[in-house]
């Protein structure tokens, strides 16, 4: 008996050669068999025209990884709006202390508090007594369910003020000496400490996988001297130190930084680089919308319940949604609920990247492989593969669920 792989080589070789007389009907038929094949724990479905062609497990939940990143985006551009930018807000108290109070942008980067230092020295900042760092806007018990705090970056914590996806690039050369991996970023202290524990060679890594040193969180820490080596090197002397604490509502404003991106550009990075920090960032930050501050995870779950049932007319048995990157194995999604999303989304599938010019998000977790976007030689059709096995097979069913629109132009033409 020919092997599953032989047999397929052989089917998509027939797709790009097949006559006029072969059934479009049969080729559906024989895909599905072929998909079915590859599939152990999984689903399938493809949506061309508003109706289902092709399924398998369409109505059972499985794990979406990140995939699930299209329905945050979805959600953000709805709830927040594509045009919505975050406010940083600068603020002075009687004691000539600068209060720094995050607004939960996730693209808070070194050049924009390069920015912020710049605007400060033009605006007559010369001197400074204590940085306080207020992170208050966002109130989280924990980080991102799924996440196990590795050094990886992908496990970064969210935070309402948080710099440079909390994440830290370091350069360990082979003498042990420690650098800054980013020519824009200072050294600093934090990045001795944690450097200290890294091999040689070039790292990014989750700040908040290393030991906390004194009261402050490593991500107060790292981003209060970032503000600090900055503000001195624009000669704004900076006397005190490094502090956490809420905003009075007697300070004096100095500054509110509006983010350089907006969230629709936002998205477009988070899926192109399938960031977890900036996803969470914005599941927080829908959930502060509809709620009010702070920020929670509980907040941001109940937003996107509603979301989901108002909007998509889904309930929690085809859709639940733990928390917004795909980290979580708890998050659930049907292949149906998946294309109702799709359908919802397609007027900015452009966000998407693209994979050999298909518009799709992949989603990738030990024993999890997925991806969900849209086929655009069969008219920008919905489509989503969920595996949930050992074996990744997505790209062969993919390539299998592309062959009948393909081979359908190819019959066309030779009739004619």
């Amino acid at each position: 008996m020919a092997s599953l792989a032989s047999r397929t080589v052989a089917f998509l070789a027939a797709c790009l050669c097949c006559s006029f007389t072969c059934h479009p009907g049969l080729l559906h038929a024989d895909q599905d068999a072929l998909i079915k094949n590859f599939i152990h724990q999984g689903g399938y479905t493809l949506a061309p025209k508003d109706h289902i062609s092709m399924t398998a497990n369409s109505d059972i939940p499985f794990i979406p990884a990140s995939t699930l990143k299209i329905l945050t985006s979805l959600a953000a551009l709805k709830i927040l709006g594509p045009d919505h930018r975050f406010a940083t807000r600068l603020t002075i108290d009687q004691h000539n202390n600068l209060y720094i109070q995050g607004g939960g942008d996730p693209f808070l980067l070194t050049e924009n508090i390069i920015t912020i230092v710049q605007r400060l020295q033009e605006a007559g900042i010369r001197q400074l007594n204590n940085l306080i760092m207020d992170e208050s806007l966002y109130q989280l018990d924990a980080p991102a369910d799924g996440s196990d705090n590795t050094t990886n970056p992908y496990n970064a914590w969210n935070s309402g003020l948080a710099v440079n996806f909390n994440t830290i690039a370091i350069r360990i050369g082979a003498d042990r000496k420690i650098g800054a991996d980013d020519p824009k970023m200072p050294l600093l202290p934090i990045m001795q400490v944690i450097g200290a524990t890294l091999p040689v060679g070039h790292h990014r890594v989750n700040v908040n996988a290393f030991k906390q040193i004194g009261q402050l969180s490593n991500t107060m820490r790292y981003s209060g001297e970032l503000f600090m080596s900055l503000l001195r090197r624009q000669q704004i002397e900076v006397r005190g130190i490094i502090m956490t604490g809420t905003t009075p509502t007697a300070a004096t404003p100095i500054l509110t930084y509006r983010s350089q991106k907006s969230v629709r550009d936002m998205i477009r990075q988070c899926l192109k680089y399938s960031n977890n920090f900036v996803a969470n960032q914005l599941f927080l930050a829908c959930g502060m919308a509809h709620f009010g501050g702070p920020a929670t995870w509980d907040k941001a779950r109940n937003a996107l319940q509603l979301y989901i049932r108002e909007n998509l007319g889904l309930s929690e048995e085809e859709l639940l949604m733990v928390e917004g990157s795909g980290l979580s194995r708890k998050n659930q999604i049907t292949p149906k609920a998946m294309i109702t999303i799709l359908h919802k989304f397609a007027p900015y599938k452009e966000l998407l990247p693209l994979k050999k010019g298909i518009p799709l998000k992949s989603g990738t977790l030990a024993g999890v492989y997925c991806y969900a976007g849209y086929i655009p030689h069969q008219q920008d059709a919905p489509f989503v593969i969920f595996l949930n096995q050992a074996q990744n097979n997505r790209d062969e069913i993919l390539q299998l669920l592309t062959a009948t629109k393909k081979t359908t132009s190819v019959m066309t033409a030779e009739k004619h």
